[in-house]
Order: structure tokens, then C-alpha cells, then sequence
């Protein structure tokens, strides 16, 4: 009866989850298959992590049933950024960035919110550190906080760079995708600035499994629509 009872909530969870998600997909609808691509490129890096022993002490204390699924709603905040914006057919004006940038901080607020209703907080303490940091960078040029190196939290890390690759291989409106060796030779430029040292070398032993992945994801993807525009910076 409980392990019954125990699936159920399970269940109900990711079905939530699920809608959620496919809430910010349909608002955002040009990063169809962002969220599932990302997943994927966060399970190869946190993968290798463990397997090479990196972050041990972080990595190996983490449940990754609720680490990976997490990972789905680091955009969620997305969902209250307007139409106007979220869609524009080209580049953002600074002001225009600068609502957009604040996505990290209302994802992470309405995780937040949901947490102080809920006493097992282990997967929404994941996705509000996903939702609050993927946009930090290792030098301390990012947002919402500007933290810098070893203060953005490991997850933010490891999301600033499938966010990244992803956007790059993507299509949008005002740019063709970047092919996958030069969306790899970006994020290794990025060693140090925008990312995490440790990560960009795991991350260039892994790059023809992101490229796989980008390949397999995308011509699942072809045929469908593909309006408004997500900035590869935002």
C-alpha cells in the first residue's frame, strides 16, 4: 500500500513536471527541444564526473533520479516574461535584456515558493540552484548575482555549458546554427571567462556525444515550426 501510494506521488509529480515544462516550451516555442536536449548533455557531463571522480565529494552526494528531471525547469521563469520579449523576432534591446535577465531570479523565487510548502525539498533544491545560477559565469560577468568561480553552485556550472552548446546549435530566426565543432571550439574559448575550467576540459573529451546528441534531437525536431527567437545570450 505505501510503495503503491509512494508511486502515485511520484507519478503526479512528473506529471506536473511535465506540464510545466511543456508550458514554457509552447510560450517559448523556439527552443522546442531545448529542455530535453539539455538534459541529455547534463547527464553526459554529470556521468563523467563520477566516473572520473571530479567533484567527488559534491557529485556522489546527489540523488540524480531528482537531480537530472530537475534540471527541466531551469527556464521556468520564463513563463512570466512577456510575449513582446520572448518572442521578438531579432535581437533584445538593452532594457529588453534587461527584463529578460530576470528570469533567474523569478524561476528561483517560485521554486522557492513552492518549497515552504513541501517538506521534501531534495528536487526542488535542485531546480531552484538550476533555475537561479545557469546563467553565472566563471569570471563573474554573469547574472542574476554576478558569482564568480567555486561560489556559483556546481549545478549552475554544469547547466551554463549545455545551455550554452544548446543555443549555439540551434536554430534561430536571426541566425543560422553554429555547426557542432564551432559551437565546441566556443565553449572551450569560453575555459576560465564563462565557464568552469574543470568542466570545459571533461567537456571537450565529450564533445562528439553533445554533437550526437545535437544530431539525433534535431532531425527529431525538422519539419516542425519554428517561431519567435530565444537569445543564445539570454
Amino acid at each position: 500500500m505505501v510503495r503503491r501510494q509512494t508511486q502515485q506521488v511520484v507519478e503526479l509529480q512528473n506529471s506536473i513536471l511535465n506540464t510545466v515544462t511543456e508550458m514554457v516550451e509552447f510560450r517559448d516555442d523556439v527552443t522546442g527541444g531545448h529542455i530535453e536536449r539539455t538534459q541529455s548533455y547534463l547527464t553526459l557531463l554529470v556521468d563523467a564526473l563520477l566516473r572520473e571522480k571530479i567533484y567527488w565529494d559534491e557529485v556522489s552526494a546527489w540523488n540524480l533520479e531528482f537531480l537530472i528531471p530537475s534540471a527541466q525547469l531551469h527556464d521556468v521563469g520564463k513563463i512570466a516574461i512577456s510575449d513582446a520579449i520572448l518572442n521578438k523576432p531579432g535581437k533584445l534591446t538593452a532594457e529588453e535584456f534587461e527584463t529578460m535577465k530576470t528570469h533567474a531570479v523569478i524561476g528561483e523565487e517560485a521554486i522557492a515558493g513552492i518549497m515552504k510548502t513541501t517538506t521534501d525539498n531534495n528536487f526542488l533544491h535542485h531546480a531552484k540552484i538550476f533555475a537561479g545560477t545557469h546563467h553565472e559565469k566563471w569570471d563573474g560577468s554573469g547574472y542574476p548575482r554576478g558569482l564568480e568561480k567555486s561560489l556559483i553552485p556546481l549545478q549552475g556550472r554544469l547547466m551554463a555549458i549545455a545551455d550554452v552548446y544548446d543555443a549555439l546549435i540551434a536554430v534561430r530566426p536571426y541566425k543560422k546554427p553554429f555547426a557542432a565543432g564551432e559551437a565546441e571550439r566556443i565553449i572551450i574559448e569560453g575555459r576560465e571567462k564563462h565557464f568552469d575550467p574543470v568542466l570545459v576540459d571533461l567537456f571537450r573529451e565529450l564533445a562528439p556525444q553533445f554533437a550526437h546528441i545535437a544530431e539525433r534531437c534535431n532531425e527529431a525536431m525538422r519539419g516542425k515550426p519554428d517561431a519567435g527567437a530565444l537569445r543564445e545570450t539570454a
